[in-house]
């Protein structure tokens, strides 16, 4: 049987741009506060923010914030995560903790992915989070897995939409 699995919450669009030393000491100058993205832009000497390789996406990896759920063919709901769920494993990375950089972070919510499975019987348990934690800010679960399987080529990209941007340079949020 094929299911649909989708993950849907609050969580961040992040753009991680590494700095020179000149670019993290006009940046710490800086009053980001009274900042727009196009003065961060010419610093990093970029056509604007967004531009970077370093993009992470997805819910933050906190059950209040994500919620997961399981279609069947018929899109029959036969799961869904619940605000006490907890995986009991994940495979976890930690991304700049100690690089300077800026991370431009955009709230964000709404669905973020689906992908299609194919199995007898879904198990939640079977069930396994991508978290990436970036510079020592915030955890977001950026894929799944399902039975020690990699699910990114089943894939889909779904729709989800900015609740505002903040900045940390570093350990310190200098918004």
């Amino acid at each position: 049987m094929k299911y649909k699995i989708t993950l849907s919450g609050r969580g961040s669009e992040s753009y991680i741009h590494q700095l020179s030393d000149s670019q993290f000491e006009s940046l710490k100058e800086l009053n980001l506060e009274n900042s727009d993205s196009d003065q961060l832009a010419q610093i990093l000497d970029k056509n604007d923010i967004f531009e970077t390789d370093d993009i992470f996406l997805g819910p933050y990896n906190d059950a209040e914030h994500y919620i997961i759920e399981v279609f069947d063919e018929s899109e029959n709901l036969v799961w869904s995560s619940g605000e006490d769920h907890w995986f009991g494993d994940c495979e976890f990375e930690c991304k700049f903790d100690n690089d300077k950089v800026l991370i431009a972070e955009d709230y964000s919510k709404g669905q973020y992915f689906s992908y299609t499975i194919e199995c007898d019987e879904f198990d939640p348990e079977k069930l396994k989070p991508v978290v990436i934690e970036v510079g020592e800010r915030f955890e977001v679960i950026v894929d799944l897995k399902y039975d020690s399987k990699d699910l990114s080529d089943t894939k889909d990209w779904l729709d989800y939409w900015s609740k505002g941007m903040y900045y940390y340079l570093n350990d310190k949020e200098v918004f």
